[in-house]
């Protein structure tokens, strides 16, 4: 959820409450100001009442009003003054209209009379419910308004920070560029940028530093692995060695082999992911497949692996011609080495997408680690573990999407382009 939106429920959870009580409390107080007043015009008439009494020569009744509501009785004797509510039927309106009554015992004169008068207050509640719809129409139109006024102020004091948001999603640090974000006017914003700013620069000279150093050490590497790889040469071709030093010198030889090719492997991780191929061609997926495979047709041949192929489109990668024969070769390479004795590989192409199978035993690892450097089967022990690694830096170079699946005995590499 959006900070904003989580701003305005916050806002309304406690705005509404408040709202709801002070429109009930304001209905309560109007309501107890109307039947104050409603009783304040019924006491004058009670005491227009008494007047008239004193001007009785004898006792009687009177009928205040023409509906007989208001009366002035004589009664044998009381005391004391009531108010009561009450509905009566109006035939006319054909609904019930309520009245407000007040009876009042008086005495004039050794003569005690019981003073009855009335009050519609039909007026006065549909006032009241007019108050009452008014202020639930308010209510809705402030929620309304607050919505509005919250979405405008977040396309406007938010601006900064959104802007700041799509530039962080955009900048990549491979692009060898220090980005700089530019001040705000709102000061939370502008210590944002400014924190930002100095993590970009920490990122960015620390990633210079990080590729130089493996650059260089790659580089440097390199002339005496090859040195120590010629003198062990000679030393092997020497007509003293027993047999036992030979078998040593092998085992030496061998390592140095993978050295040497673990180091071209991770300066080649380097190179991709500093994205210095930048060579451009358009390449023939199908034709590419093709010649790969010929080139590993002694190491198919060997294991008597049998190949087929479904190429039912032909699609064109604009890519570096460098980077698609590594991905291929190492495609390849995995399933070559991962494969028995006369089994399979299938390749195919079908609607922009590329799937190499190839039969095997299951992994001994999870495939969430297939991808990872130096995570390797089991059953790979010459492997360097850096081919599906290498595989899936120029998948994310191109933006491509690779997936691995395992199913009726075949491992199924898929690649969508």
């Amino acid at each position: 959820m959006k900070l904003i939106n989580k701003t305005i429920i916050y806002y309304l959870l406690i705005s509404l409450p408040l709202l709801i009580m002070a429109g009930f409390c304001s209905y309560f107080l109007i309501r107890i100001e109307l039947r104050d007043g409603a009783d304040e015009a019924l006491e004058k008439e009670k005491a227009n009442a008494i007047q008239l009494i004193h001007s009785f020569t004898e006792a009687r009744n009177v009928n205040l009003s023409f509906d007989s509501l208001s009366t002035i009785r004589v009664v044998a004797m009381g005391t004391g003054e009531v108010f009561t509510d009450t509905s009566i039927y109006d035939r006319e309106e054909k609904e019930y209209v309520p009245y407000r009554f007040l009876k009042s015992h008086y005495s004039y004169n050794n003569n005690y009379y019981l003073i009855t008068v009335s009050k519609t207050t039909i007026e006065e509640d549909e006032l009241l419910e007019g108050i009452f719809f008014s202020f639930g129409i308010i209510i809705g139109l402030l929620v309304i308004a607050f919505f509005i006024v919250n979405w405008l102020l977040s396309k406007t004091l938010w601006k900064p920070f959104h802007k700041t948001l799509s530039e962080l999603n955009t900048y990549d640090i491979k692009k060898h560029e220090l980005h700089t974000f530019e001040s705000a006017t709102t000061r939370e914003f502008n210590q944002l940028n400014s924190a930002l700013n100095k993590m970009t620069e920490k990122i960015h000279s620390d990633f210079l530093q990080q590729k130089e150093f493996t650059e260089n050490a790659s580089h440097e590497m390199q002339t005496p692995l090859a040195i120590v790889k010629a003198n062990l040469s000679l030393l092997m071709q020497s007509p003293n060695l027993k047999e036992e030093e030979m078998n040593q010198l092998q085992i030496m030889e061998n390592t140095l082999k993978k050295l040497s090719a673990l180091n071209k492997s991770l300066l080649l991780l380097t190179k991709i992911e500093n994205n210095q191929f930048h060579e451009q061609a358009n390449i023939h997926l199908n034709e590419a497949i093709t010649k790969t495979l010929s080139n590993y047709a002694d190491l198919i041949q060997a294991k008597n692996i049998q190949i087929e192929t479904n190429f039912e489109s032909k699609p064109v990668l604009e890519m570096d011609p460098a980077l698609v024969d590594i991905l291929l070769s190492n495609l390849f390479q995995n399933a070559i080495r991962h494969n028995k004795e006369g089994g399979k590989i299938t390749v195919s192409i079908k609607d922009k997408q590329l799937c190499i199978a190839n039969s095997g035993e299951p992994l001994t690892v999870n495939k969430e680690d297939l991808f990872v450097r130096f995570k390797k089967d089991d059953a790979s022990k010459d492997s360097l573990g850096l081919g599906l690694s290498i595989v899936k830096s120029i998948v994310d170079l191109y933006g491509f999407e690779i997936h691995y699946d395992y199913s009726n005995s075949l491992h199924t590499f898929t690649i969508k382009f």
